[in-house]
Parts: structure tokens; C-alpha cells; sequence
């Protein structure tokens, strides 16, 4: 059954209509009346009918701004303009808003069927296209995991098949111009340890599917033993440095999700970045050695570290020495910090032999780790200013400039969480100024101790918290006595006080009169308000 919203000012047209329809094609339609714009409106917007047959000149809003209205909301109702000869040059007009068809009053009865049989033949015809695409949809989404699993196992094996890799890569929206792999190994010390693991492999396979997919345009090979594959495209803006960072992000996200929800330590590999599909399997190799080589449980290991981490010790960043650059600029001390890391620097150089590439990753590696526990900057943006480092001078300069923007960050992060505990004070004040509420509940509500709270709120109010509260029961307890509905004692519990004559000393101290003369100044306005 279609439904048809019949909208015209006179009731006899509307239910002419309705009985011409009716007679003529039977049980087909639900019908709906309007007699004005606005209520035509309402009706399509409540009902959503198929079909709409509207009145040009009708009282209130026309029929065409309730066309354009109607149109906007629901696109996809089929509208016929009802118009007089005089009004002809209007639906002519209706037609470039989208109307599908006008007739003329006083209306035929074979143009009506004739209009209403090519319609209902339009929204079947549509119907059935998008079934046709709804139904081609389901089988493409049913195949697409089986040519994702061809397409990956062909990738990790570089076997030859009758499909082309790169035509199984355009049923998939995505770009390989250059992109890199990820392996993700579980390794197992005894045998009970990998059957626990093997009857539960399928839900952890799925777990990662779950996490990177809805995050990461990427392609996910099968479980082959305990080993799975994650092949990733990058964007041809996505450079090495950023890429490394990025990537090991994601290696982290799955080894932590592992450990929280199965318990499971795990090797993830990555391989560089690389150009084209044949590229993807030198990255896939890398990256499974990568895992291989790592020879610690829970690692992330990037393919371009491994060189870096082979290196001598006297090269790399000891955990003291970062843990005194994290101190000094949680102090804020910027003498001590680029003191300390000129001499950290230093040393490094001495030790590396001048190498300028080994003493910058080694250096870009540690801003990353500090601006994670400060909580500012994401390692992308640490790693940009290095990408084009080549001399000791410059790394400094970088290095220092980094590390004093991460101090200037974090004050004013500080400043923002001081502003950020006044504000929710604030409100909380407002919320429940008419209950006993103390200084002491209020900065524990903000996480603060009393008698820092009680600083900061008087630098950003201007006022003490008492100040505060007693201005802001003042304000309200005004409010109600010019409104003259409730008694004065009633006002003083409605505002959070208990104590009638407590509330009349401290209102006539803030306001510079008594409650009631308050009431009786407030109602001398309003009577000569209502005079005038």
C-alpha cells in the first residue's frame, strides 16, 4: 500500500481527490490530508508518504515554500503540483525545485490514474535497482575476505597464480603506490603454552581484525601458525621518520590490546616503507625478520632500528641520563635542561665518532620518550624538525628548541587545568549553592587540596570562596523576593541558608538594605514600570 498526502485549503477537493483515486484504484493507497502548507509539512515529515499531491495558493505557507521545505527533508518524495490556469506560470517554477509532474483544476480523472500508474511504475523501478545494488553489495562484501586472504598469502609467499596481484588489489579502496608490512608473531616457550593458545587463536585473530580495521586502511593476512601479517598503504605524504613513529604506534596498540585481553606477549615487526606491491614483500621480509630478531617477548621491533640498536652502548642515551632531562624540564629549569643535554650531547658525539645520523636517531628516539610522559606533542611532530639535521650545531639548536617548547607547553597546560578546575567549581557552586556545601567538598570535587583550590580561585575570581558562594545566594535570594511567591524564610532555605536572621545580617551587609525593604523597593519599580 502506497501513501498519498493530498494538501489543498478545500476540504471538497481534498476528499474529491481521495474518492476519484480510491474508486479507481482500490485498496492501493493510505491517505493523508493537509488543508495548509504548514500542516503539510508536518504530515510528510510524521507519515513520509510516497506520493504528494499540493495546491499551489493555499493561506499561511504556499504550496511552493512548502515544496522546497518538503523536498529538503525528504529528497526522495515524489511531488505533483495541483494548480488553476492562473497559477500556471508557478508550476512551471515548481518543476526546476524537483516536482515530478503538475496537473490542472479542475483535475481529469484518466490524467490522475495515468500520473499516479507512471509514478507507482517509477518508485517499483527504483526499488528494485537499489535491491539490485544492495543484494551485488552483499556478495562483494561475502568475497572480499576470501580476495583479501588470496591477496595477502600471495604477497607472503610470492607464489604464481592465474590472478594477478594487482588485480585482486582493485576490488579494494586502496592505494599501494608505497605502503609496508607488519608482522605479528606469538611465540611460546612450552607446548601447553601454544595449545592454549591454538584453541583460541580464531578469537584473537579476529581481536586484531577488530582493532586495526575501523582505524587502518589495511589488509590482513590469516593466522599461519602463530605468525599473522598486516600490509598497511601509506600516503605518498608520509614521510620515513614519521612513518617509523606512526607504525611503531601501531605495533604498540596491538601488543597492549594482546596483553589485556588475552594475556599474551608478543613480537611485532615492521618493515620499511616501499613502492608498489612487489615492494610490500621486501617489506613483509623485513619485517619478519625484525620479529624474528627480536629476542625479547613483547617488543616492537622497526626493521630500520635494528642497525641503530646494534650499535656500541657508549652511544646510546643511558636511562639516568633521560630521567635527569625529564626532571629538569618538569621543573621548568631551562638553564639546567640545555646544560645537561649539551653535555649528554656531547659525550654522544665523542662515542658515535662523529656520526651526526646515529647521534640524531639516538636523540630524536629520546624527545619522543620524554614528550610521552610529559603528555605533549606526538612523536611525528618531534621527528619533523630532524629530517633535515646534518651537523652537530644544528641537532643542538633543534634538540634545545624542542625541549623549550615542551616546557612552555606544559605551562600552559598548567594554566589551563588551573582555568579548567575554576570553571567546574563554578558550576559546581551553582548546582548546589542552596545545600551546605564547604570549600574542603568543593576542592576535592576538582581534585585539588583546600588551600591550593583557595589560591587559584581567588587569582581567576577575584574573590574568596566565601565571597563567592555569599554573592552568588544573594543573587538568587533577589531574584525570588521580586518575583514576591514565596515568605522570607523560605527564600532563606531556598538559597542555603538555615538561619532567618543569619540571612537577613548577611543580606543587608551585601545588598545595603534588609530582604524587606528589598521586596518593597523591587515592587515600587514594578508597579511604576506597569504605570508607564
Amino acid at each position: 500500500m502506497y501513501k498519498l498526502l493530498i494538501a489543498d485549503d478545500e476540504a471538497w477537493e481534498r476528499e474529491g481527490l481521495e474518492l476519484m483515486v480510491s474508486r479507481m484504484m482500490p485498496v492501493q493507497f493510505q491517505f493523508i490530508h493537509a488543508e495548509n502548507g504548514r500542516k503539510a509539512i508536518q504530515a510528510a515529515e510524521e507519515a513520509h508518504p510516497d506520493f504528494i499531491f499540493m495546491d499551489i495558493k493555499m493561506p499561511g505557507i504556499q504550496g511552493l515554500d512548502a515544496v522546497k521545505e518538503i523536498n529538503r527533508r525528504l529528497p526522495g518524495v515524489r511531488i505533483v503540483l495541483v494548480t488553476a490556469h492562473e497559477y500556471f506560470a508557478y508550476a512551471k517554477e515548481a518543476l526546476a525545485l524537483g516536482v515530478k509532474d503538475y496537473i490542472l483544476k479542475p483535475a481529469k480523472r484518466e490524467e490522475i490514474m495515468s500520473l499516479l500508474r507512471r509514478m507507482i511504475s517509477e518508485l517499483e523501478a527504483e526499488k528494485g535497482k537499489r535491491q539490485e545494488e544492495l543484494e551485488i553489495k552483499e556478495k562483494l562484501h561475502r568475497l572480499l575476505p576470501l580476495a583479501e586472504n588470496e591477496l595477502t598469502l600471495m604477497l607472503l609467499t610470492d607464489s604464481v597464480h592465474d590472478l594477478d596481484c594487482r588485480q585482486l588489489a582493485e576490488l579494494f579502496d586502496l592505494r599501494w603506490d608505497r605502503g609496508y608490512a607488519m608482522v605479528i608473531s606469538f611465540p611460546f616457550k612450552e607446548q601447553k603454552d601454544w595449545d592454549a593458545f591454538h584453541s583460541r587463536r580464531k578469537e584473537v585473530y579476529e581481536s586484531v581484525k577488530q582493532y586495526l580495521k575501523p582505524q587502518l586502511p589495511c589488509l590482513i593476512s590469516p593466522m599461519i601458525g602463530s605468525r599473522m601479517a598486516v600490509f598497511i598503504p601509506a600516503s605518498p605524504q608520509e614521510a620515513g621518520l614519521s612513518h617509523r613513529v606512526q607504525s611503531l604506534r601501531w605495533g604498540e596498540g596491538v601488543q597492549a590490546r594482546m596483553d589485556g585481553i588475552f594475556g599474551l606477549s608478543v613480537r611485532v615487526g615492521i618493515g620499511s616503507l616501499k613502492e608498489g606491491l612487489d615492494g610490500l614483500r621486501l617489506s613483509y621480509q623485513e619485517a619478519a625478520a625484525a620479529a624474528a630478531g627480536s629476542m625479547e617477548e613483547g617488543t616492537v621491533c622497526h626493521a630500520d632500528d635494528i642497525l641503530v640498536s646494534c650499535r656500541g652502548e657508549q652511544g646510546r642515551i643511558t636511562m639516568e641520563e633521560e630521567r635527569k632531562l625529564l626532571d629538569s624540564l618538569y621543573r621548568r629549569n631551562r638553564e639546567e635542561t640545555a646544560l645537561y643535554f649539551s653535555q649528554v650531547l656531547d659525550r654522544m658525539l665523542v662515542a658515535a665518532g662523529g656520526n651526526i645520523r646515529m647521534c640524531r636517531d639516538e636523540i630524536s628516539a629520546m624527545l619522543i620518550s620524554l614528550a610521552r610522559q610529559t603528555g605533549n606533542r606526538a612523536p611525528a611532530e618531534i621527528l619533523e624538525p630532524f629530517a633535515g639535521v646534518d651537523g652537530s650545531a644544528v641537532l643542538r639548536q633543534t634538540a634545545l628548541e624542542l625541549m623549550e617548547q615542551m616546557m612552555e607547553e606544559m605551562s600552559r597546560e598548567r594554566e589551563d587545568r588551573k582555568i579548567h578546575a575554576v570553571e567546574r567549581a563554578k558550576l559546581y557552586l551553582a548546582e548546589r549553592y542552596s545545600s551546605d556545601i564547604s570549600m574542603e567538598q568543593t576542592a576535592e570535587h576538582v581534585n585539588l587540596s583546600p588551600y591550593y583550590f583557595s589560591r587559584i580561585f581567588k587569582l581567576h575570581t577575584g574573590e574568596t570562596f566565601v565571597d563567592y558562594l555569599t554573592r552568588l545566594r544573594i543573587s538568587e535570594a533577589k531574584r525570588l523576593l521580586e518575583r514576591e511567591e514565596l515568605s522570607f524564610k523560605e527564600i532563606c532555605y531556598e538559597v542555603g541558608y538555615h538561619d532567618p536572621s543569619y540571612f537577613s545580617r548577611i543580606f543587608k551587609k551585601t545588598a545595603g538594605c534588609t530582604p524587606s525593604e528589598y521586596r518593597q523597593q523591587s515592587g515600587r519599580h514594578t508597579f511604576r514600570a506597569k504605570r508607564e
